[in-house]
């Protein structure tokens, strides 16, 4: 079946092409259209199923409509989370999101940047992956506007919106500590970003600070053995001569599993030990779980970078970078 052409529409109308693109472009008044000949367009349109060749049109407008967002791990509810707001937000702008995984891995990262690059985005919004910086200098090589979040790489000039990672974890280290735990254990990838690492040094400064630093309690995990990891620091901690207190969890991800083998493990939470989580998980709220968390505020964080992002797209050159407050809460 033949696709319904803007010259279909005006050859049964009787008018100009040039009327037609006006009127579904949303031009009718500027192009001095009238009212009666705008609905007729309009209303054809939609009996013909006519829709719009985005190609053609972005060749014409010069932008795409559409932005392109790179985050780690879709199945985190973290960033499952982020991309809503950000697609929320982008739609009051008349954009469509593209959105692409990288599952912390630099091939994936390389691949997602360059897809986007070539589908011609007008903007990206990212979360950086360990290593990544070459990579995204390409991006600001061809000008394309930019947006970090929730982490960002200090050596490139760009955008970015953040958590004030370490003053959130040292003030929760400090309330465990004022609880009466001692012997304290942090849990957190081996990814040499500044989020995470952020996270982890707040908890070892304040406890250096009261002399309760073990190293030997903080737990590096490698992203893709994490599973046999955190399962390994868990027996660790529970096996451990000298009680270990409260655990905390720099990440939803590690939390989860960590709390999955505490389980397995028979280690009785807020009995035997205390566990803090670096952000909120909405599926705990129906287990009798008593927990710390740390809230991100991530609605915020998602329509920030939209909206730094369009002010570029629009040709505000303008960096903005932004270290949001997170707070902690208390589950169950």
């Amino acid at each position: 079946m033949k696709k319904v052409s803007m010259q279909d529409i005006a050859d049964k109308l009787g008018v100009s092409k040039g009327t037609v693109s006006l009127v579904l472009s949303g031009k009718a008044k500027s192009g001095r259209i009238s009212d009666e000949t705008s609905q007729k367009v309009r209303q054809l349109a939609v009996e013909m199923n006519y829709y719009p060749n985005e190609i053609a049109r972005s060749l014409t407008t010069g932008k795409s409509m559409s932005i392109g967002v790179i985050i780690t791990d879709i199945s985190n509810e973290f960033f499952g989370n982020l991309t809503f707001h950000i697609q929320e937000r982008a739609k009051k702008y008349g954009y469509t999101v593209i959105t692409t995984n990288t599952n912390e891995r630099l091939d994936e990262f390389n691949d997602a940047v360059t897809i986007l690059l070539n589908r011609q985005t007008d903007g990206i919004i990212l979360v950086p992956v360990d290593g990544g910086e070459e990579i995204t200098q390409k991006i600001i090589a061809r000008h394309i506007p930019l947006v970090q979040v929730d982490r960002f790489y200090p050596a490139i000039n760009a955008s970015y919106i953040i958590v004030d990672n370490y003053k959130i974890s040292a003030k929760m280290t400090e309330m465990l500590i004022e609880k009466g735990n001692r012997r304290i254990a942090v849990v957190c990838y081996d990814i040499k970003l500044n989020a995470l690492m952020d996270r982890k040094q707040g908890c070892i400064d304040v406890l250096n600070q009261h002399n309760l630093f073990d190293p030997a309690l903080i737990k590096d995990i490698n992203y893709e053995q994490q599973e046999e990891e955190i399962h390994k620091a868990i027996v660790e901690f529970k096996n451990n001569t000298d009680k270990v207190d409260a655990i905390f969890f720099c990440s939803r991800r590690v939390f989860i599993t960590g709390m999955k083998y505490m389980h397995k493990e028979g280690i009785r939470i807020s009995e035997e030990m205390d566990v803090v989580c670096f952000d909120k998980i909405d599926s705990f709220s129906i287990a009798n779980i008593p927990f710390n968390f740390i809230e991100q505020p991530i609605k915020d964080m998602g329509e920030k970078a939209v909206d730094i992002l369009m002010n570029q797209i629009n040709g505000k050159n303008t960096i903005n970078q932004y270290l949001l407050e997170a707070q902690i809460r208390r589950h169950a």
